[in-house]
């Protein structure tokens, strides 16, 4: 069985390759006692067995390694024996892979640079990253990203032939031309394919894993309008409050912890992220507000990227707020990402997992 997160399926595609070593992925996420990580990984040699418990971050760079170096320092102190911390990521620098082997913080870059160093193993791998203009084409692009998002929010509209392109254009804001590009491009990746000029999700869960990574690493970075707190320093409870009954008056969805703790009912928020549509107005929500721009706030503006005006109660859809949880990297709200996707998302990927097996029948 295939990991269900693209950067584990790629991880294991870099162990493979070196001589002599097997490698697997175990529990996504991996839940213990004392903490919840991404997965595990289970490396095997001629002569050694090693258990490594992986946290999968990405976008990495200079003004981050230190703090990363000290989570994974933290991390192992936190780990039995029997089991090491590892960093799954992706196109790092030569620079950054340096200063994370003077600290051994063990790592895979995907795109090439291995560092593992235990006693049973040492494993040092620096390679640059190349990219041919036929992998460069294959890149999932913001548009991809947001094709991915509609084909993940509304898996029925793959039943539909006609006008199929033009409706997810609409959908996604984006021209026709650019869906069809996309299409084609997912295709290729193996995320959907075509069957009797219809397409399918092959896999919804690796394709919403990718949107998410793809959301974490481009999308959401061209959305933020800005991190806001309050000019009052007011306990986020009260503003929480604020935030839902202006909501409608303003027209914005709620997404983020705030939206998950009101949905799922679990936990106390801490923040909260506000999707604007594109006639709000984030001068006069803040101002209704009293927030104030605030690059350490909890509260962050983003805009709504697609067309679509379907709602629940004015929050954003559980997949942004999926997401969003896992953009934080925080174990608290892992935890609660999963009770959400229990809730609201598992069943839609269990349907399009039946829509793949029947509709080439139908």
């Amino acid at each position: 069985m295939y990991p269900k997160h693209p950067l584990f399926n790629k991880c294991l595609t870099c162990l493979e390759s070196l001589p002599n070593f097997q490698a697997t992925i175990q529990d996504e996420p991996y839940i213990s006692g004392k903490f919840l990580a991404d997965g595990k990984l289970i490396i095997q040699t001629d002569h050694a067995t090693i258990n490594y418990v992986c946290e999968i971050k990405t976008g990495l760079n200079h003004d981050l390694v230190e703090s990363v170096i000290e989570y994974f320092v933290n991390l192992g102190q936190r780990l039995p024996e029997n089991q090491r911390p590892l960093l799954i990521t992706q196109g790092l620098s030569s620079l950054i892979v340096e200063q994370f082997i003077a600290s051994n913080l063990e790592f895979i870059d995907v795109d090439g640079s291995i560092y593992l160093n235990s006693p049973e193993l040492y494993v040092v791998v620096r390679r640059p990253v190349t990219k041919n203009k036929d992998y460069t084409s294959l890149d999932i692009t913001v548009a991809t990203l947001q094709v991915m998002y509609i084909l993940l929010k509304y898996p029925q509209l793959m039943l539909v032939t006609d006008n199929f392109e033009d409706t997810i254009a609409n959908l996604a804001n984006i021209t026709t031309k650019t869906v069809k590009n996309s299409l084609k491009k997912l295709e290729k990746l193996g995320y959907i394919r075509q069957q009797k000029k219809r397409y399918e999700i092959i896999d919804y869960l690796r394709l919403m894993e990718r949107w998410e990574l793809g959301y974490n690493e481009t999308l959401r970075a061209k959305l933020l309008l800005g991190n806001f707190s309050s000019v009052d320093k007011k306990n986020f409870s009260d503003l929480a409050i604020e935030l839902q009954k202006n909501a409608q008056e303003f027209n914005y969805l709620i997404g983020g912890e705030l939206a998950a703790s009101i949905m799922i009912n679990y936990l106390r928020p801490l923040g909260a992220t506000l999707h604007l549509k594109d006639d709000s107005n984030l001068i006069k929500i803040a101002i209704k507000m009293k927030l104030k721009p605030d690059q350490e706030g909890t509260i962050f503006f983003l805009k709504c990227f697609d067309n679509d005006r379907e709602k629940l109660d004015s929050f954003a859809h559980p997949l942004l707020i999926h997401a969003e949880l896992l953009w934080t990297g925080n174990s608290r709200l892992k935890e609660t990402a999963q009770l959400l996707y229990n809730q609201y998302i598992k069943e839609v990927a269990e349907k399009n997992d039946w829509f793949s097996r029947k509709t080439s029948f139908i």
